[in-house]
C-alpha cells in the first residue's frame, strides 16, 4: 500500500511550515519534494524520520499508523533509512564496516555487505576508508549503508548537492537504478529541478508549506498550475503583460490569446506572466521590433539577449536556425503554442 501523509501540519512558533500536506508514495516509487529553501520539504522529511515530533495529522505505512501526535516513536524504532548531503560516513570505519553498521543479524551481515558493494559498483573496496574515496563513491556507500538494514522507507536530503557537477548526473542515474532494484519507498528532497526530473517518478512541488502540484515531470511541464511549477519543470523567460482585447501586450510585443494557455480568470485588463520556455519562440526581422544586443551559439541552440526601447532586457534560448547578429531588430513569434500564462 505504501506510505501516506494525511493532513500534515507543523509550526515553528507562530510560523506555519506545513499547512495540510496530504500525499502518498507507492512501494518501489521515488518521490521528489522539490522547492526553494524554506518551503517545508525538509520539515516533512524530518517528521518522517523522527527528528521532529508530529503536531497534527498522521503518517501511515501500509495502512498502519507509523506516526501521529500521540504516537511518535524515536528514529531508531522506525523502518527508515537516511542519506544526508555530505554522506556522514564514519571516518574510523572501513567501507564494509560502514555499510554493515546497521545490520543487527551478524550471520547475514557479510552477505548483505557483499551484495550491496556489488550493487553500488564498489566490489573490492570493502577494506578502504572513506577518506580514500571520491565524493561520488562516498555517497554510494552512504546509500548502501542506509539500505543495508532493509528499511521500508529511504529518505534522502539533498544527497547530490556536494558532488562535482560533472559526476552528478551519472551518480543520480546509478542511485536511481539501485533504488529501483531494492524496491523500497524513496523520498528525495532537492531544490534542483534537473535532479528531480532525472531521478523521481513523481514530483511534489512545494511552496510556502503546501503542495502546489503533484505529478510526473511530464505533467508538470505540460500543465503547470502556477508560474513556480512551470519554472521548476523547465527553464524559461518571464514576460509580464496585460490583456487587451484578444491579446496580451508585453514590453517585448503582443501575443494572441489563442497562443497562450491561460491559468486563472482573464477579464479585460488582467495582468499575466507569460512563460517562454527554450525553443517555444523564434525571432523574425522587423524594423520596429526589439533589438538583439548579444548572441551566444551553443551548437544546438542560440542564447539571445534582447533589449526594448525602454532599455529592458530579455534572455531567450531559441533554435540555431536563424543567423542573428547584434543590432538587428526582431519580433518574438511563438513557435510551439500554447504557451503557459499565469495571472499576476
Amino acid at each position: 500500500m505504501g506510505l501516506e501523509f494525511q493532513d500534515i501540519h507543523h509550526r515553528y512558533g507562530s510560523v506555519d511550515a506545513l499547512s495540510g500536506i496530504s500525499l502518498s508514495v507507492e512501494q518501489g516509487e521515488i518521490l521528489c519534494l522539490l522547492g526553494q529553501s524554506g518551503c517545508g520539504k525538509s520539515t516533512l522529511l524530518n517528521l518522517t524520520a523522527g527528528n521532529l515530533a508530529l503536531q497534527r495529522g498522521k503518517i501511515r505505512l501500509d495502512g498502519e499508523v507509523l506516526v501521529s501526535p500521540n504516537h511518535n516513536p524515536p528514529p531508531e524504532q522506525r523502518p527508515v533509512g537516511l542519506v544526508f548531503q555530505e554522506g556522514a560516513l564514519f571516518p574510523h570505519l572501513t567501507v564494509a564496516q560502514n555499510i554493515g553498521f546497521g545490520v543487527t543479524d551478524k550471520q547475514r551481515r557479510g552477505a548483505v555487505v557483499d551484495e550491496l558493494l556489488e550493487q553500488i559498483g564498489l566490489d573490492g573496496f570493502g577494506d578502504r576508508f572513506p577518506h580514500s574515496l571520491s565524493g561520488g563513491q562516498q555517497q554510494r556507500v552512504a546509500v548502501a549503508r542506509a539500505l543495508a538494514p532493509e528499511p521500508a522507507i529511504l529518505l534522502m536530503d539533498e544527497p547530490f548537492a556536494s558532488i562535482d557537477i560533472m559526476l552528478r548526473r551519472r551518480l543520480r542515474e546509478e542511485i536511481r537504478q539501485i533504488l529501483k532494484a531494492r524496491h523500497c519507498i524513496s523520498i528525495l528532497v532537492t531544490h534542483d529541478p534537473e535532479e528531480a526530473i532525472e531521478t523521481a517518478d513523481q514530483i511534489a512541488v512545494m511552496e510556502s508549506g503546501v503542495i502546489s502540484q503533484l505529478g510526473t515531470a511530464e505533467d508538470l511541464y505540460n500543465e503547470p498550475t502556477s508560474l513556480l511549477v512551470g519554472l521548476m519543470a523547465g527553464e524559461g523567460a518571464i514576460l509580464n503583460g496585460q490583456k487587451t482585447g484578444h491579446h496580451v501586450e508585453t514590453p517585448f510585443g503582443k501575443f494572441s490569446l489563442d497562443q497562450l494557455s491561460l491559468n486563472g480568470a482573464s477579464p479585460a485588463g488582467a495582468l499575466y506572466r507569460i512563460l517562454l520556455r527554450p525553443f517555444t519562440a523564434h525571432l523574425t526581422p522587423s524594423a520596429d521590433g526589439v533589438t538583439v544586443i548579444d548572441v551566444r551559439r551553443t551548437g544546438q541552440s542560440q542564447i539571445v539577449t534582447l533589449q526594448n526601447k525602454a532599455g529592458q532586457t530579455l534572455l531567450l534560448q531559441i533554435s540555431s536556425g536563424s543567423d542573428l547578429k547584434p543590432g538587428q531588430a526582431v519580433n518574438i513569434e511563438i513557435s510551439n503554442a500554447p504557451v503557459p500564462a499565469f495571472t499576476s
